[in-house]
């Protein structure tokens, strides 16, 4: 009985010893020392690929290849690049110099990167790797969880070749330069998915209004 109990003790010091603090881990360390351990087992099924949800994070609205998450009070935007998955297209990034961070980083034949940007009183993360780019705006006591759980979604994807093979030659689509971004206004060369987002409840809005106001206009012509 002794022996059995040093042995549980000693089970449970090793274990605690391998289980790290992401709080005492800079950025990088943290997008390094998770790409390096195996992803955990997927738990969401996509168009084309599926990928692993972390728990306290909930799938809020699926568009194809632009996945909404929900984790608290914080949405995270995950969008994946088949077409650079199927011509295994190289990344291309652009990044300030007055960026809070800039860090580029590969597991052996995948490549990615973390950015981030401080915004007043908030950080916007930018986070590519596995032909996928998540994005999300935090409080800077969230910083280090999100980079966290955003790799960990990111490096979980798996790809459907049979699915994404039969879209690509469906649609005809041609190999092209790496695209991270979402659908854009001809008008604006850079937008990122938070502010696509924006725009497109902008839209909608006004889209309603003119119609109210041309129901309203023949209401008026009625009385006449």
């Amino acid at each position: 009985m002794y022996k059995k109990l040093i042995i549980i003790c000693c089970i449970f010091l090793l274990c605690s010893c391998n289980k790290v603090n992401i709080n005492t881990l800079s950025l990088n360390e943290i997008v390094d020392d998770s790409i390096k351990v195996a992803s955990a087992k997927t738990n969401t099924n996509a168009k084309g690929f599926k990928y692993f949800l972390p728990s306290g994070f909930s799938l809020y609205k699926d568009d194809n290849y632009i996945h909404e998450l929900k984790s608290k009070s914080d949405t995270y935007y995950l969008n994946v690049d088949i077409i650079s998955y199927y011509y295994k297209n190289e990344i291309t990034t652009e990044h300030n110099a007055d960026d809070y961070l800039y860090y580029e980083f590969n597991n052996g034949d995948k490549k990615g990167y973390l950015r981030v940007i401080k915004n007043n009183d908030t950080f916007f993360i930018e986070l590519c790797y596995n032909y996928a780019i998540i994005e999300v705006e935090v409080e800077e006591d969230n910083v280090r969880y999100a980079v966290s759980r955003c790799i960990e979604i990111l490096k979980s994807i798996e790809y459907n070749d049979l699915v994404i093979d039969k879209y690509v030659n469906t649609n005809n689509i041609e190999a092209r330069e790496t695209v991270y971004k979402i659908p854009e206004p001809e008008k604006k060369n850079i937008k990122n998915v938070l502010e696509y987002m924006d725009d497109e409840g902008e839209s909608d809005n006004n889209e309603y209004n003119e119609t109210q106001e041309e129901d309203d206009a023949e209401i008026d012509e009625d009385d006449l």
